[in-house]
C-alpha cells in the first residue's frame, strides 16, 4: 500500500476553469511533495471538469472527483470522505498557497502535540512568507482565544489544519443547507468543541506570517455577493460568543472585537435585506434572546460600535444607512462613529 500523504489539499471547483490552473500551480511550487491535491468538480457547467482532468494527467499528486452540483459545502463533504492524507487543508479555487506554506504548516504540526495549527492569510501576494524557517508559531491557550480572534483567522477553514481521521470519527461535516458562504464558522466551532473536549489541555499554535493568499477581486465569489440576514448569521456569532465565554473561559474584557464584528456582520445582513422584508426582520431579530445577549455583553463591557445604538433603538433604516456608507466612501460611517461615542460616554472602548 502506498504511504499515506501528509496533507490532502481540498479544492472545490465550480466555474473555475480560469482559476484552477493557478491554484494548482501554487501547490506544485511548494517544494514540499508529501501531499495529494484533491479537486472536486462540483458539476460545473463550464470546462472546469476537463481542466481538472488535464491537471491530473500532468501531475500524479492531483486527484479529481466529479459529482453532481451540491454546492461548496457538498463538495467539501465529499472531500472529507475521499481524503487520503493525515491532515486536511482547504484551498479555494481562486486562492493560492504562499511559497512555503506546506513546509511551514508541516513543521508546526510535527511540533504541536495535541495543539491545533492555524496561520495568517493576506490579499497581497508580495506579503506572503517565502521562508518556512521564519514562520514561527505563537501558542494560544484556550482562555487567550479572544486575543486569537483579533488575528482575523478564526472564521475560516482555509487557515487551519484538520486531522482527517478525527473529522471522520466524530462525524464532522459542513451544513449543506448553508449556501451563502457562511458555512466555515459553524464547521470550525463544531470541530473545536469536539477537539478540545477530547484534548482539554490543548491550545492553538498560530503562525503570524501570511501563508495563504486570499483573492479579494473575484466578483463571482460568494463572499463578494450581498448576504441578506439569515437566522444562521446570528446563531454562529451567538455560539462563538458563548463558546468563548463558557467553554474556553475567555475574559469578557477580551471579547470586544468579536462582538464588534457581530454587529458589523448583522448590519451588512440588514443592508442586504430588501426594505420590504425589514419589518419582519426587525421583529425577529430584536426579540431574539441571543441578540439581546450580545447587546447586553457589549453594554456591560462598554464595547463601542456605531451600530450599537441604532440596533438598541430598533432603527434598522439607520443600521442600513451606516452600513451602506461603510460599503461606499465611508463618510457617513465615520460621522456616525464619531457621533455615537459622546452619546454613550467616554468609558466606552473603541476596538476597531
Amino acid at each position: 500500500m502506498a504511504q499515506r500523504p501528509f496533507f490532502t489539499i481540498l479544492t472545490p471547483v465550480y466555474k473555475g476553469a480560469d482559476f484552477v490552473p493557478g491554484c494548482a500551480a501554487s501547490v506544485r511550487a511548494q517544494g514540499f511533495a508529501d501531499y495529494e491535491h484533491l479537486l472536486i468538480d462540483d458539476g460545473s457547467p463550464d470546462e472546469s471538469g476537463e481542466v481538472c482532468d488535464r491537471l491530473a494527467e500532468a501531475d500524479g499528486r492531483i486527484r479529481v472527483l466529479h459529482q453532481k452540483n451540491a454546492g461548496v459545502t457538498g463538495a467539501r463533504n465529499a472531500g472529507i470522505a475521499a481524503a487520503k492524507g493525515r491532515y486536511l487543508l482547504f484551498l479555494d479555487q481562486d486562492d493560492r498557497l504562499g511559497p512555503c506554506a506546506l513546509a511551514a504548516i508541516a513543521a508546526a504540526l510535527k511540533d504541536a502535540g495535541d495543539d491545533l495549527v492555524s496561520w495568517r492569510h493576506h490579499d497581497v501576494w508580495e506579503e506572503m512568507c517565502a521562508d518556512a524557517a521564519k514562520a514561527l508559531p505563537t501558542r494560544y491557550t484556550q482562555p487567550r482565544f479572544g486575543k486569537l480572534y483579533c488575528t482575523g483567522t478564526v472564521h475560516y477553514v482555509w487557515t487551519k489544519a484538520f486531522p482527517v481521521d478525527f473529522l471522520r470519527e466524530n462525524g464532522l461535516r459542513f451544513d449543506e443547507a448553508i449556501r451563502d458562504g457562511t458555512d466555515d464558522l459553524p464547521f470550525v466551532l463544531a470541530f473545536w468543541r469536539a477537539w478540545f473536549a477530547a484534548h482539554p489541555a490543548a491550545g492553538i499554535r498560530y503562525i503570524p506570517q501570511p501563508l495563504y493568499y486570499y483573492e479579494m477581486h473575484n466578483d463571482a465569489s460568494v463572499s463578494n455577493r450581498p448576504q441578506p440576514f439569515l437566522p444562521s448569521h446570528l446563531a454562529m456569532f451567538s455560539d462563538l460568543s458563548e463558546d468563548f465565554l463558557c467553554r474556553y473561559h475567555v475574559p469578557p474584557a477580551e471579547m470586544g472585537f468579536l462582538w464588534y464584528q457581530c454587529l458589523h456582520t448583522l448590519a451588512y445582513g440588514v443592508l442586504s435585506t430588501p426594505p420590504e422584508k425589514r419589518v419582519a426582520l426587525k421583529a425577529g431579530l430584536l426579540q431574539d434572546r441571543r441578540f439581546a445577549a450580545i447587546l447586553r455583553h457589549m453594554g456591560e463591557e462598554r464595547v463601542y460600535s456605531p451600530y450599537y445604538l441604532p440596533f438598541r433603538w430598533g432603527q434598522l433604516w439607520l443600521v442600513a444607512f451606516i452600513a451602506r456608507s461603510f460599503e461606499g466612501d465611508r463618510r457617513w460611517f465615520w460621522r456616525a462613529y464619531r457621533l455615537g461615542r459622546p452619546l454613550l460616554g467616554k468609558s466606552w472602548r473603541e476596538v476597531f
